[in-house]
């Protein structure tokens, strides 16, 4: 399809693109809280953001002990994953974090 043939659709019967503005894993908010924590730590008037960093890197310790775990095994000489099915924390990970 291209841009021409896109103006003869309605608008709403257009596909609509959606950004995931979700973390990859929480090693990307725990470099993230780092960098934070170091800017406040360094510069005096954005001191304000020490602290939040801290708070930061703790949800990301948090998250990263709340991840989804794969098993693998092998059956009949393929390896497969097996999940650690349904708990509690698994939607709440998976509305921040991608995998």
């Amino acid at each position: 399809m291209t841009f021409s043939n896109l103006s003869q659709y309605p608008r709403s019967s257009r596909p609509q693109r959606r950004t995931d503005l979700r973390l990859e894993s929480p090693a990307q908010l725990a470099v993230a809280a780092v960098a934070i924590w170091l800017i406040g730590a360094v510069l005096h008037p954005l001191a304000v953001l020490a602290p939040l960093g801290l708070l930061l890197l703790v949800l990301a310790g948090l998250a990263y002990l709340f991840r989804l775990r794969r098993h693998t095994m092998y059956w009949r000489g393929r390896q497969i994953a097996l999940d650690d099915g349904p708990r509690p924390g698994r939607q709440l990970y998976h509305l921040f974090f991608r995998r």
